[in-house]
């Protein structure tokens, strides 16, 4: 089964297709992938963040304002391609990335959301990979990331002369340690977002730990609402539990009113009986009311049964 969304909360401008299955990349990309000049930073036994912080040291030498790239490649949870309909080049041609105003733009492909197949993951090697985008701006002599994107490592990317540097393969645990790191430093809620949906895409487990830590603790109610969101996507026991943690918290309405739609999004109806039981015995009405909803939409034969049970008494 498939799940389509027209728009991903803050992904722009580069529209990408995340399916699992036959002919995902078995060794992760490399610098191939940009055209122009771009610098490897891979050391031996080197961490991601110990790298990435050794590509700032290195520019933050030029001076207040200066501008870089960094990219990084970690296991995802499905193949990441490319949509049809590139504009700037020929199918299969380069994308052009320039930095702008703090921010990342692709020549993008349009015209196509983004489809998620539902289905465990494969035990085993990584057979699929990601590519993250970092645009960094040295500000007070330090170099912080300002903008991200997520790159598919099927096309070539034209820097146009601008640096970057090449930070290598990350596992899945040094992915999640780094993203959570950026998410600590950043003060953009944008970029705060667009990583919450980084942490969805890598494989395994651990992702979906650190999905309800951040549901949980972030201080931005717009990342916990994000986290939520992606949780229901998840469709995992573990996801359900937390769902229903995050209801059952002292929380604020709108964050548990996105707990109970994440709930309403997780596939094979998995979420019906947490929402019967909102429906049922949630002290609040507005939940009340959201779960009812949620479930009158849902089709379900045990949500035809409770309508029935409270029109019929």
């Amino acid at each position: 089964m498939e799940r389509h969304w027209n728009h991903i909360a803050g992904i722009g401008l580069l529209f990408f297709l995340l399916l699992p299955g036959p002919g995902a990349a078995a060794t992760p990309p490399g610098e191939a992938l940009f055209k122009g000049t771009a610098v490897v930073v891979e050391t031996g036994g080197s961490s991601l963040k110990e790298r990435a912080s050794l590509a700032c040291r290195r520019w933050e030498k030029a001076g207040e304002g200066a501008v870089f790239f960094t990219a990084w490649t970690f296991p995802a949870a499905g193949r990441i391609d490319s949509c049809s309909g590139h504009q700037g080049g020929t199918a299969g041609g380069s994308l052009t990335v320039r930095s702008r105003d703090g921010r990342i733009h692709v020549s993008a492909d349009h015209g196509r959301g983004l489809n998620i197949a539902d289905g465990d993951e494969a035990p085993g090697a990584v057979d699929a990979w990601g590519v993250m985008l970092l645009l960094n701006k040295v500000e007070n002599g330090r170099g912080r990331a300002c903008d991200m994107q997520l790159l598919a490592p099927d096309r070539e990317y034209d820097l146009g002369g601008e640096r970057l540097a090449w930070l290598g393969a990350a596992d899945k645990a040094q992915a999640l340690e780094f993203m959570r790191g950026l998410m600590g430093q950043s003060t953009d809620h944008n970029l705060g977002q667009d990583l919450v949906f980084a942490v969805y895409l890598v494989r395994g487990q651990a992702a979906v730990s650190e999905l309800i830590a951040l549901a949980r603790r972030d201080a931005s109610s717009e990342v916990r609402k994000q986290a939520i969101f992606w949780l229901g996507q998840k469709a995992s026991a573990v996801a359900v539990a937390a769902l229903g943690e995050v209801i059952d918290a002292p929380e604020s309405l709108e964050i548990k009113k996105q707990a109970v739609f994440a709930l309403s999004q997780l596939s094979g109806d998995k979420g019906t009986p947490l929402l019967l039981k909102i429906a049922r015995d949630n002290p609040h009405p507005r939940l009340r009311k959201e779960a009812i909803f949620w479930l009158g939409e849902s089709g379900d034969p045990r949500a035809l049964q409770f309508f029935e049970e409270i029109l019929l008494k």
